[in-house]
């Protein structure tokens, strides 16, 4: 009702203003500057993505100026394009070979910020790299290095953000996600195809993981180090060039600070997560979220890496690595208070 008031209030005064001085258009486009603060996100329905969702409901973006209007996508991938014309302002979702190979083509994106960092935790993890416990039990896989040849499960295939958090565990045992058959499989299934068998392995995130490690089907072999990335903020060209794009990062950024250490598990803040992702506030609180970086900014070295690894994968079938200056902005991280 206070949004409406205030447009309606806008309009009459942008009315007066021109009864009084005839052709001065000045307080007309003041007016069309608010009617044009639509602001299209396109993003996954993930805790990961908490920022985005408790800026939403605590008022930061209406405080800003901004009507945001979130429109879930299923994959980075498929809204990567849409952000590029136009058609989304912003992406939150996950890194994949797509991007990268649609970015190598020209489409008009700027990655700006990070989402979800892993805080390192091998007892709490909100993904864990976990082995058939079957297996563990008859000594055919006793450690990292044993998992050479297996199936191993992450969702999105070889170009997924899994296979990236997947090679960084490999790399410990001088392996690279070469050695092993990658299987694309949702995190839903893949407890139980470590229960019956169809994989040795699988990069997990709760709350599947956690079911499949308390249900004695597999054990957790590896977590992902200690600030790692694999998801972030995506603006289209079109919407990184214009006077919103600021605004919209500093709401996020304010509510990242909310969510920093022990205060992403306040009930209010749980509260914004499971009414935004379909969970309850007790289902959040049985299982580990991420951490967010305070200024959210991104992470070129990451960024870097996971190039790196689908290219050596053949995921991306491009032989030089992209200019970073070409796709990655962080002067609105730089910026933010």
């Amino acid at each position: 009702m206070k949004k409406h008031l205030k447009v309606l209030a806008a309009t009459v005064l942008a009315g007066l203003a021109l009864s009084a001085c005839g052709g001065d258009t000045s307080a007309s486009s003041e007016g069309d500057s608010q009617e044009n603060a639509t602001v299209k996100v396109g993003i996954v329905q993930l805790p990961i993505f908490a920022p985005i969702y408790v800026a939403d409901a605590k008022g930061y973006f209406d405080e800003a100026g901004l009507d945001v209007q979130l429109e879930t996508v299923k994959s980075g991938q498929d809204a990567v394009p849409l952000a590029s014309s136009g058609k989304l302002d912003v992406v939150a979702a996950g890194f994949s070979a797509g991007m990268f190979s649609a970015i190598e083509t020209g489409l008009d994106i700027k990655v700006v910020a990070s989402m979800g960092v892993s805080d390192g935790d091998t007892e709490k993890s909100p993904t864990d790299l976990v082995v058939s416990k079957a297996k563990v039990d008859s000594g055919e896989i006793t450690d990292i290095a044993g998992l050479k040849g297996k199936k191993i499960g992450a969702a999105g295939g070889a170009g997924g953000t899994g296979a990236f958090l997947l090679s960084l565990a490999l790399e410990e045992a001088g392996l690279s996600i070469n050695d092993v058959e990658i299987v694309n499989l949702g995190n839903p299934d893949m407890p139980t195809a470590l229960a019956n068998g169809s994989l040795d392995a699988g990069l997990i995130s709760a709350p599947f993981s956690t079911m499949a490690i308390e249900d004695g089907t597999g054990v957790s072999m590896a977590v992902p180090p200690a600030g790692t990335s694999g998801t972030g903020m995506l603006y289209g060209g079109q919407f990184a060039d214009g006077e919103n794009a600021q605004k919209f990062f500093d709401a996020v950024a304010r509510a990242a600070k909310d969510l920093q250490g022990e205060d992403r598990y306040s009930d209010e803040n749980l509260k914004i997560i499971g009414e935004a992702t379909g969970q309850s506030v007790e289902e959040l609180k049985s299982v580990p979220l991420y951490t967010w970086l305070p200024n959210i900014e991104p992470l070129p070295e990451q960024l870097e890496g996971m190039e790196a690894v689908w290219m050596e994968s053949g995921a991306i079938e491009y032989k030089d690595a992209i200019d970073q200056d070409s796709y990655i902005d962080a002067s609105f991280s730089e910026k933010t208070p």
